[in-house]
């Protein structure tokens, strides 16, 4: 294969209804092949997972996905049903009407690789473009080198039982302000995400605001607030006067700040 070819559209591409309203089409983009294409990369063995057989799992595993074709990617997991329902709804319930994929190259049995996809929903389109990485393992039964079946392959912040969902969501956006009317927000507070979360699940739907279009992290606790990650279609949010300050806020953001697990309200 010449330089100019490497690059080249290698996972096929399937045409499929999105909601009813469009066509999407998905590929992989290849990583340079060589080695890893080796089929026999993917039979029976034994004793720790080697490299070329890490490549050669997580390529074929990339390439069903991004063909749109959920068994054969779910049967290449150790994990068949949640891989085919999770590489289902990425298409169905998250909305995604184009998707490129590109591998990169194995670091032991991890290999990372990189999703620029695009969400349709309801006339508007959206990127939504992250890393993430999997993990292959050998087949307790079958010897065969497996998908590592985490939610996280689907997107890096997914955990346990959550999902990615895209649409309009259940509580209209909500503008936090402190007791002085400065605007309270994650970005600026990481701290106060989940309470700013909280606010809009409890208070979104009475205090006048409108629901716009989002893409979300629905949560596995069906009390637990859900986790905008783009959001498509401007809301009208509501105000919401707390008794924070924001000014003490700021202050104590700045003194855990060198602590990476801790966070102050």
């Amino acid at each position: 294969m010449n330089g100019a070819a490497k690059g080249a559209i290698i996972g096929g591409v399937f045409l499929a209804m999105v909601g009813g309203a469009g066509y999407g089409v998905y590929s992989l983009v290849g990583d340079g092949g060589g080695e890893a294409d080796d089929v026999s990369a993917l039979s029976e063995g034994s004793g720790p997972i080697k490299e070329k057989e890490a490549q050669a799992a997580a390529k074929a595993f990339l390439t069903a996905w991004a063909a749109g074709d959920e068994r054969g990617a779910a049967d290449l997991t150790n994990n068949a049903a949640a891989a085919q329902s999770a590489v289902g709804e990425f298409r169905t319930k998250a909305f995604v009407s184009k998707a490129v994929i590109t591998p990169g190259k194995a670091n032991g049995t991890t290999v990372p690789f990189k999703v620029e996809a695009e969400i349709t929903y309801e006339g508007t389109t959206k990127p939504l473009a992250y890393d993430s990485q999997l993990t292959v393992v050998r087949g307790l039964t079958s010897g065969k080198p497996l998908v590592d079946w985490q939610p996280s392959v689907i997107h890096p912040q997914l955990q346990k039982d959550e999902k990615l969902r895209a649409g309009a969501p259940a509580s209209p956006p909500v503008k936090a302000v402190d007791r002085n009317g400065e605007e309270l927000t994650a970005e600026k507070y990481p701290s106060l995400r989940q309470v700013l979360d909280e606010l809009r699940q409890g208070y979104g739907n009475k205090a006048g605001g409108r629901a716009g279009a989002e893409v979300w992290i629905e949560p596995a606790a069906k009390d637990a607030p859900r986790r905008t990650l783009l959001t498509l279609v401007e809301g009208e949010p509501s105000t919401l006067k707390t008794y924070l300050d924001a000014k003490v806020q700021a202050a104590a953001e700045q003194a855990v700040a060198k602590f990476p697990e801790a966070s102050v309200v």
